[in-house]
């Protein structure tokens, strides 16, 4: 497998509101909004404009902070899970014209939801692989359209926040993280069981699933899951969390938890912004193995081992 490396993140978000807010059309009950805090939970970002407004402001740090000049990116991939329309696309290019990217290879993915960071990470390593391309910028772009889905997730395990994302994953060795190994279980049959109303089924179903894609990564990295300094996890309510250790037999104090009343559930980019706080806050040293795991819509689960390192 290829070595790719993670740096560069940059991200901004829409404009933050209390739970309370949520209240307001009476779509989520002040129950619901007791339970979020009682999770650890405190506010949650819309964005007032399109999204395509923040994409210079991100692209240009990203670039800044890795130093890399336009002209070498090979690639462009966007992801997402609440974007799929034409404009999109003519974004991307807009995009690319203003900043001199020219020769990058635009590519699209949408299916993996919650895991959409953990498919980014695989294509990219594939296009490393196959295509020898050095540099592949990450642009990620999710804003709720709240006339057509839930803000809150059910069992209140966490609130959306509208965010755009943009990141490198490299060939050479940069300040950042190795992608050691990604690995996927998919696992379609659970797309239609409720985390409540089909409790045991669920539960069943998804520590089988979690633990089938932690096996197949202790496999491949010989690593076993309590040897990772951190557990990266989404920012979902801190019970939810809470499982999610207990599970993989990994101490909660090793995961990180301060994006929870922060941030917000940002779509598939809670473990990559994680990722790039730990180093900046010095909570990371070069050589420290860490574990991420994603779930996209309870049936797409994935496995991440990444090593801090340096240029």
């Amino acid at each position: 497998m290829t070595d790719i490396h993670l740096s560069g993140l940059s991200r901004r978000h829409g404009r933050w509101h209390d739970l309370e807010d949520l209240l307001g059309d009476g779509a989520v009950s002040a129950a619901s909004v007791t339970a979020l805090r009682r999770g650890g939970l405190t506010r949650y970002a819309v964005f007032d404009e399109p999204p395509r407004a923040r994409y210079d402001d991100c692209l240009a740090e990203t670039l800044d902070r890795t130093g890399l000049r336009p002209a070498e990116v090979d690639a462009v991939l966007f992801f997402s899970s609440t974007f799929s329309a034409y404009d999109d696309h003519a974004d991307l290019a807009a995009l690319c014209a203003r900043f001199g990217i020219r020769d990058a290879f635009p590519l699209g993915m949408f299916l993996g939801q919650c895991t959409n960071f953990s498919s980014a990470l695989t294509v990219a390593q594939g296009l490393a692989a196959t295509q020898g391309l050095d540099h592949v910028l990450l642009l990620g772009v999710d804003a709720l359209d709240d006339r057509r889905a839930a803000r809150v997730l059910p069992g209140d395990v966490s609130v959306f926040s509208d965010t755009v994302v943009t990141c490198l994953l490299s060939r050479p060795r940069t300040d950042g993280y190795l992608v050691e190994r990604v690995e996927h279980r998919y696992r379609p049959e659970l797309h239609a069981l409720h985390p409540q109303r089909d409790l045991l089924r669920y539960i069943d179903g998804f520590t089988d699933a979690l633990g089938g894609v932690v096996d197949r990564l202790t496999k491949a990295t010989g690593r076993a899951a309590g040897d990772h300094t951190k557990l990266v996890l989404a920012n979902h309510a801190r019970p939810v969390l809470r499982n999610f250790a207990a599970t993989l037999g990994i101490p909660f104090d090793r995961v990180p938890t301060e994006g929870i009343g922060t941030l917000g559930h940002c779509f598939a980019y809670d473990q990559l912004i994680t990722l790039s706080e730990l180093a900046e806050r010095g909570e990371t040293t070069p050589g420290d193995a860490l574990l991420a795991i994603g779930v996209g819509a309870n049936y797409l689960y994935s496995a991440t081992s990444f090593i801090r390192c340096e240029a």
